[in-house]
């Protein structure tokens, strides 16, 4: 079979071809059984193609996020239209791309076994899967660290000057999709510093990637105020790293526990062959500096500085993991017992897939707006609508198809009490706002006339008391 796979070129397209079919199906699954949550909302909110290019712009920059992935959004919608389900499509589409791309790495670092290894671990890796299914940035900073990577090596293979233009786009394309893009760069670095000086000064390779460093970092001036306002910041939702975490971010990119312990036993068996076996060290380094650097960097300070390492962030060193969890599974001599240990991966990895999962806050919060939304649609009644998240709910009906202006809380609180609020009005309570909004009758002149209660949120209407004079 390796025979055949190193020789065979039609074979090898094959192979790939059914495992792109896998990883696409497996993206798809239930795309969209779940409600948009508020940082997909974000992320449509701020791509409204009915913004210009500089609103769009400076939504994204000013809220801790580099550019790249929410102008790419914004041309989809504006081609696609706007709607629920096409920023995830995107995003769909991006995570497939990231399937071939893991191929063309593994052959290039190891072999073509290793790579269509590494695109199938791609195809059913938990964290790729999910984060596929998300209209957020975070499957473009996956594609663009694996091209960039694929760029490097290039350029350390043959040390052109199109290697080193390549190298410098994917680079710059890497810092403009997520600051975490910065960590991989700065791996990049620590890597190709070691590999021009040691054993001895390589001046082509170091000027090549000098210039490459040089394009990069010009391709952040535009952004350059926001980084070093960024950098200064304290305040963050993220939370510094507790004593699980390191374990947390071991297991949680494969889905389930049993998943896990395989899948780090051959990371572990892969790593040990790693070292041994490849002298010239490119292989190696390219993917601990990638995984190890960039994982350090992150978790030292968000141990002793601002937070900024959750367990989403953890996907961008996830191909890393993969790659060598790949070579592991090809150093497995015996046909056999490579058979039964893909059949056991795929078993457990698509089980976990299938199951629904409580996945962490800090991975996804399951939060309904969709049905809310629905509901006000539905009933058919022209009321004003008031929410806590009212720019988030606004942005959902839009994409709904139902262009309805949400306002504040406080702004229906204010009107309540200055006796100017509509006769009649919605009210979308969440988990933590329910209390708040159920007490209304209490603190107001008016009754609850309907409710609908979903898993999370829930719909309110609310009249003046007939015996009130306030609200008239």
């Amino acid at each position: 079979m390796r025979h055949v796979l190193r020789e065979k070129t039609l074979v090898v397209y094959i192979l790939l071809g059914g495992i792109i079919a896998l990883g696409l199906a497996l993206r798809i699954y239930e795309l969209s059984e779940k409600s948009l949550w508020m940082d997909e909302l974000f992320s449509a909110w701020a791509s409204d193609p009915s913004n210009d290019f500089s609103t769009m712009f400076h939504r994204t920059v000013e809220d801790v996020h580099p550019p790249l992935y929410q102008i790419l959004l914004w041309g989809v919608y504006k081609v696609f239209g706007y709607g629920e389900m096409v920023g995830r499509v995107f995003s769909v589409v991006l995570g497939v791309a990231v399937i071939p791309m893991m191929y063309v790495l593994g052959r290039k670092l190891f072999n073509v076994e290793t790579g269509l290894l590494a695109a199938f671990l791609s195809a059913i890796n938990f964290y790729l899967v999910l984060f596929s299914q998300n209209t957020r940035s975070y499957e473009l900073l996956v594609l663009v660290a694996v091209v960039s990577f694929v760029s490097l090596a290039d350029l350390v293979q043959k040390q052109k000057l199109s290697g080193a233009a390549c190298y410098a786009l994917s680079g710059a394309a890497l810092v403009n999709t997520h600051y975490f893009g910065f960590l991989l760069v700065i791996s990049q670095a620590v890597f190709l510093i070691h590999l021009s000086c040691w054993p001895r000064f390589n001046r082509r390779l170091f000027v090549l990637a000098g210039c490459a460093g040089l394009c990069i970092v010009v391709s952040v001036i535009p952004i350059l105020s926001y980084i070093l306002k960024n950098l200064g910041r304290t305040d963050t939702y993220i939370v510094a790293p507790d004593a699980n975490f390191i374990l947390d971010s071991l297991l949680w990119p494969y889905g389930g526990l049993s998943a896990a312990i395989l899948n780090l036993l051959l990371l572990l068996y892969g790593l040990n062959y790693l070292m041994k076996e490849h002298k010239e060290r490119i292989a190696p380094l390219l993917l601990l500096s990638w995984w190890v650097v960039g994982y350090t960097i992150a978790f030292v300070k968000s141990s002793f500085s601002t937070p900024i390492f959750s367990l989403k962030n953890i996907v961008v060193f996830v191909p890393a993991m993969l790659l060598i969890t790949a070579y592991g599974l090809g150093r497995i001599k015996n046909g056999c017992a490579m058979g039964v240990t893909l059949v056991l991966l795929s078993v457990m990895s698509i089980a976990c897939l299938l199951m629904d999962y409580d996945l962490p806050e800090s991975l996804r919060l399951d939060h309904d707006l969709r049905s809310p939304a629905l509901k006000i649609i539905n009933s058919g009644k022209n009321l004003p609508v008031y929410a806590r998240w009212d720019t988030l709910h606004t942005t959902y009906f839009k994409l709904l198809g139902a262009p309805i202006d949400v306002a504040g809380l406080e702004a229906i609180e204010h009107r309540l009490i200055a006796g100017t609020a509509p006769t009649c009005f919605f009210m979308i309570a969440d988990q933590w706002d329910s209390e708040r909004i159920d007490n209304y009758p209490d603190k107001f002149a008016v009754e609850l006339k309907d409710k609908a209660k979903f898993n999370d949120s829930a719909v309110l209407q609310y009249c003046a008391r007939v015996d009130s004079y306030e609200l008239r």
